[in-house]
């Protein structure tokens, strides 16, 4: 199993491509957002979609066994879920809640 640490931005995206790559019936439907957006849609106030650093995957069919473990080898975290926007496949570079402090003062530039 990978290491399941906080990844960098440049981690993150490969990680996604490489999952779609190998999932290709996986589109992307929502990424990083605006605080409006994220409030809007009901993300909460520590959601990576505010960094970059979480996107919301739909399948077609919508079956995301396999993908799931796919996730996991790619060092993903991930929860599928059925919002108000429907059943999807959300992945993150980092675990929940606060991102660390380090990651911030590295990465994120308001």
């Amino acid at each position: 199993m990978p290491d399941r640490r906080t990844m960098t931005p440049v981690e993150f995206d490969a990680a996604c491509r490489e999952l779609v790559r190998r999932h290709p019936t996986l589109s992307e439907v929502s990424g990083q957002r605006s605080e409006a957006r994220n409030a809007a849609v009901g993300g909460g106030k520590s959601s990576k979609h505010l960094y970059g650093l979480a996107k919301d995957f739909v399948a077609d069919p919508p079956d995301y066994r396999g993908k799931t473990s796919t996730c996991i080898t790619l060092g993903l975290w991930f929860v599928t879920h059925d919002t108000g926007s429907g059943n999807h496949l959300h992945v993150q570079g980092a675990a929940p809640g606060e991102l660390p402090g380090w990651w911030l003062e590295k990465y994120w530039h308001e």
